[in-house]
C-alpha cells in the first residue's frame, strides 16, 4: 500500500512540475491559433482589394491560417518539454512531403505553378487568352488549374502547370484588339482608290480608335482580283461593344463603301464577276439564204 501511496505522490509531484510548462504551452497554442485566425481574415481582406490576387485570397488566407497553426503546435510541444516529438513531427513531415511529392509529381507540379502564378499572373479574369491550341474567357483561376470558356460554350479546365511551362497569349491585357479580314477587288478598279475608300470606311465605324491608325494593304494578286487585307484597332476597356459587333461594322461599311462606289468584290474565296451584255446576233438557215438567191437570180 505504500508503494502505491509514493508512487501516486511521485506523480503528483512530476504532475505538478509539469503543470506550469502544460499551461504555457496551451496558451502559447491559443495564443498561435488566434493569431492565425485572425491573420487568415487579414491577409484575405487586403487580397480582396486587390483585382491581381482576388481569385486566389480564399487559398491564402487557408495557407496562412494553417503555416501560423502549425509553428504554434511545434512550438506549445517544445515549451511542454516534447522537443523530441516536434522534431519527430518534422522529420516525418519531410519524409512524407518527399514521398507525396514522386508519388503525385504531377498534381504537386500544379500546386506549385500555381502558387508562382498568384503572385506573377499574366492574366485576370474576363481576359481572353491562348495557351496551347486553347482559345477562350478566364472564367476562374485556381491553384490547380484554370477554368477558360471557348467560343463553342465548351469548359476547359487547364492545369496550372500548362499555363506556366507554354507560351501564353493575353489578347485583353491592355485592352487592344486588332482584328482583320480580307476582301477581293476586281482588277480594273483603281488600287489607290479601293484602298482610300475603305480606309475611310474603316474611320467612320464607332469603337475603332485611331491611334493606332487602321490600314489596308495589298495582300495578294490572284486570278480574278486583288486581295486587300483590312486593320483596324478598338479598345476592348473603353468600348461598351465586343468584338463580332464591331468586326461586322467595319466590315459591313466597307462593303457599302466599294458598293457606292460602283466596283466589283468579292470575298477572299469567291471571285466577282462582271457580266456585260453581248450584242444581238443575227442568224439565218440555209434555205433562207437560197431562197432569197433565188429570186435575186
Amino acid at each position: 500500500m505504500e508503494f502505491i501511496l509514493e508512487s501516486i505522490r511521485a506523480d503528483w509531484e512530476t504532475f505538478l512540475k509539469f503543470a506550469p510548462r502544460f499551461v504555457y504551452g496551451v496558451a502559447l497554442l491559443l495564443v498561435f491559433l488566434l493569431t492565425a485566425r485572425y491573420g487568415g481574415r487579414l491577409v484575405a481582406n487586403i487580397l480582396e482589394r486587390s483585382a491581381h490576387l482576388r481569385a486566389n485570397a480564399h487559398f491564402l488566407q487557408n495557407l496562412v491560417t494553417w503555416v501560423i497553426a502549425t509553428i504554434g503546435f511545434l512550438l506549445a510541444l517544445g515549451l511542454m518539454g516534447f522537443t523530441g516529438v516536434a522534431a519527430s513531427l518534422l522529420a516525418t513531415g519531410g519524409v512524407v512531403a518527399i514521398v507525396l511529392g514522386f508519388a503525385f509529381r504531377e498534381i504537386g507540379e500544379n500546386f506549385l505553378a500555381g502558387f508562382f502564378l498568384t503572385f506573377s499572373r499574366p492574366f485576370e479574369l474576363d481576359d481572353l487568352i491562348k495557351t496551347g491550341d486553347l482559345t477562350g474567357k478566364v472564367r476562374s483561376i485556381e491553384l490547380r488549374y484554370v477554368h477558360i470558356r471557348t467560343f463553342d460554350a465548351c469548359d476547359v479546365f487547364v492545369p496550372s502547370a500548362q499555363i506556366f511551362r507554354e507560351p501564353l497569349y493575353n489578347y485583353t491585357q491592355d485592352g487592344l484588339r486588332r482584328p482583320s479580314f480580307t476582301v477581293g477587288v476586281a482588277y480594273h478598279d483603281e488600287p489607290s482608290q479601293v484602298i482610300a475608300l475603305l480606309e475611310q470606311a474603316i474611320g467612320k465605324t464607332d469603337g475603332v480608335i485611331r491611334d493606332p491608325r487602321p490600314y489596308v494593304r495589298v495582300k495578294d494578286f490572284s486570278a480574278q482580283y486583288i486581295e486587300y487585307e483590312i486593320f483596324f484597332f478598338f479598345d476592348v476597356k473603353l468600348c461598351k461593344r465586343g468584338y463580332d459587333d464591331i468586326s461586322n461594322d467595319v466590315m459591313i461599311n466597307c462593303w457599302r463603301a466599294l458598293r457606292d462606289a460602283g466596283m466589283t468584290f468579292s470575298t477572299d474565296v469567291s471571285s466577282g464577276l462582271e457580266i456585260l451584255s453581248a450584242p444581238d446576233l443575227k442568224v439565218e438557215t440555209l434555205a433562207t439564204h437560197q431562197e432569197i438567191s433565188g429570186k435575186s437570180i
